[in-house]
């Protein structure tokens, strides 16, 4: 199992305000203006659905891509999948689903993702019951093993979706920022969108899929300790058991880490909360055209496979504590040495040549005791600590190649 330095991660990704209407000092009279205006509002709409129906409009595409690169990775067994399949046959109240109607006839998934592949999976005959304690008699059957009423019955069996659409008189920007709203108060039990899944639900596009493919680059999961995708990612993109149960993957957090090369590798946009330095970097690059997109591609991976050139099977961890043969894997080493080689790339011939030098200066900033070891595993997480970070590294480097 990965060892993982848990420092920074979500530090600095405190919630904040995502969009504000009016000033707190505005009158009476203005607030119902702008109330009229109908401006962050949200318009809602409810219909049930058969579940034969639910598997129609997910297979056509018309409730968005339910595999796993979209909004979440999927994290329910076929436990808890059986679970809601009984529920279903003993008529027990199921919550509604949320979609996001984006554009006329095209809706996304908001809230309900695990319950709609649950339905879609069993009907498709992906899956066998299991685990159920007031059916037990039907664990190890798949639909088309089920008695014929008990199929009519889940035929006949209802899910309610409740779509939701924005009623704006502000622009693209208005509906992004209230679509994060909308997914915060939905998901405020159970099991919670993280920050990198939100992102990755609000900013479909090129740039979000180069990360979630580099997010299966061999070098990457290499360095990270995450399952190949080449021996755990079927054609259909579902991962194997191993890959779902890596804590980075099921929970999109080596999508995070892939973000943080490109939010924090320009100084000038790494500037207030870690969340808003992360979420901005996704609004400024979601329109990038593909020519944009492979060449930050390239510079990614460039900077990746060096990085694992110098360090070896030391990349972006820590030195091993007394009795442990190797360090935690670091994500503030990790953003340091990525942007600091990033930066110095041009001289890729002279840093590989230099290796056990920068290798060994590296270690010493990273060693408890040393005046800059509090700065590098990351105890402070603010734009100004993670730029000090990345300089101090960079020095460090350059001054190994001098």
């Amino acid at each position: 199992m990965s060892e993982v330095q848990d420092l920074s991660q979500d530090q600095g990704e405190e919630d904040e305000p995502i969009v504000s209407v009016l000033p707190q000092s505005a009158t009476d009279r203005m607030i119902e203006r702008e109330y009229e205006q109908g401006r962050l509002r949200v318009v809602q709409d409810k219909n049930d659905f058969f579940l034969p129906h639910v598997v129609d409009f997910i297979r056509g595409r018309r409730w968005g891509n339910l595999r796993p690169e979209y909004q979440r990775r999927l994290r329910w067994d076929n436990q808890k999948k059986s679970r809601l399949i009984e529920s279903f046959i003993m008529n027990v109240p199921v919550p509604p689903v949320f979609l996001y109607e984006s554009s006329l006839g095209a809706y996304e998934v908001m809230d309900g993702q695990q319950r709609l592949n649950a339905v879609v999976e069993f009907l498709a005959g992906e899956f066998s019951l299991s685990g159920l304690k007031i059916w037990p008699s039907l664990n190890g059957r798949s639909f088309a093993q089920l008695p014929p009423l008990i199929r009519r019955g889940l035929e006949r069996a209802k899910i309610s979706a409740i779509t939701l659409t924005s009623d704006l008189a502000g622009g693209g920007d208005d509906s992004i920022d209230l679509r994060a709203q909308v997914f915060d108060r939905l998901n405020t039990g159970g099991e919670r969108l993280n920050q990198q899944e939100l992102r990755n639900s609000l900013y479909a596009g090129r740039f979000n899929k180069m990360i979630v493919d580099l997010a299966g680059h061999p070098t990457f999961t290499a360095v990270w300790d995450i399952p190949a995708y080449a021996d755990n990612m079927l054609s259909d993109r579902t991962p194997s058991r191993e890959l779902k149960d890596n804590n980075l993957f099921k929970r999109m957090l080596d999508c995070e880490i892939v973000l943080r090369f490109f939010a924090f590798r320009d100084h000038k946009h790494v500037q207030g909360a870690v969340r808003s330095i992360l979420d901005n970097s996704m609004k400024r690059n979601r329109d990038l055209g593909e020519v944009e997109v492979i060449a930050l591609r390239e510079r990614f991976v460039e900077a990746l496979e060096t990085a694992r050139l110098i360090f070896g099977t030391e990349t972006f961890r820590l030195p091993p504590a007394a009795g442990k043969a190797q360090g935690l894997l670091s994500r503030p080493l990790y953003d340091a040495q990525m942007v600091a080689i990033d930066q110095l790339i041009d001289r890729k011939q002279e840093l590989l040549d230099q290796a056990p030098k920068i290798r060994e200066s590296i270690q010493a900033l990273a060693s408890p005791g040393s005046e800059a070891y509090e700065l590098i595993v990351g105890r402070a997480n603010t734009a100004s600590a993670i730029l000090a970070r990345i300089n101090l590294v960079r020095e460090a480097i350059a001054s190994a190649i001098a």
